[in-house]
């Protein structure tokens, strides 16, 4: 699962390590639902709000839903990306984000560091905060005792440092098998 600041390289990244790996990449949920609301309401400035929070939090469950006996699947964002979002925007997480991140199903998250340059973007708005918002994911993570690693460098140093991340955590995956057999 890809996490990180706005353009930290999570949607190249994801991609890259599809075509590297032959794993199905599920899309920003959020960029798609930004873009059709930009679309349907004709408003080229359209912020999202709470109610469109709740609606992803619902959109990324029915997704993790279908995804959970799989382990080779890449998400470009999940459901922490949503947590660091509402708790920027609006504070105190509501129950539904509570439950959904200490029920989530054990993962590890390839947290993407703000060291490439801002691409801009209409659906970007934080150019000047990207390192304030990679602490927030990072505590997140911390705070939770998630599995993660961080990707760092451009291009192929990017992509060779998450098929690292990915490659420690297969080892780790076996061994833990291996000890239980």
């Amino acid at each position: 699962m890809l996490s990180g600041p706005e353009s930290s390289g999570k949607s190249t990244l994801a991609n890259q390590l599809s075509a590297h790996l032959g794993w199905p990449v599920f899309p920003e949920l959020a960029r798609q639902h930004l873009e059709h609301q930009i679309s349907t309401t004709k408003d080229l400035e359209y912020h999202y709000k709470p109610s469109d929070l709740l609606y992803l939090l619902q959109q990324q469950l029915l997704i993790e839903q279908t995804i959970i006996q799989s382990d080779n699947v890449l998400l470009d964002t999940d459901l922490l990306t949503l947590i660091v979002w509402w708790q920027e925007k609006y504070g105190p997480l509501p129950a539904p984000f509570q439950y959904a991140w200490r029920t989530q199903q054990p993962r590890v998250h390839l947290l993407c560091q703000p060291d490439l340059p801002w691409q801009a973007d209409p659906l970007r708005e934080n150019p000047r905060d990207r390192e304030h918002l990679f602490e927030r994911y990072l505590e997140q993570l911390t705070q939770r005792g998630c599995r993660y690693g961080l990707c760092r460098g451009e291009g192929k140093n990017r992509l060779q440092s998450a098929l690292l991340h990915i490659a420690d955590q297969e080892l780790i995956k076996a061994a833990v098998q291996n000890s239980g057999s």
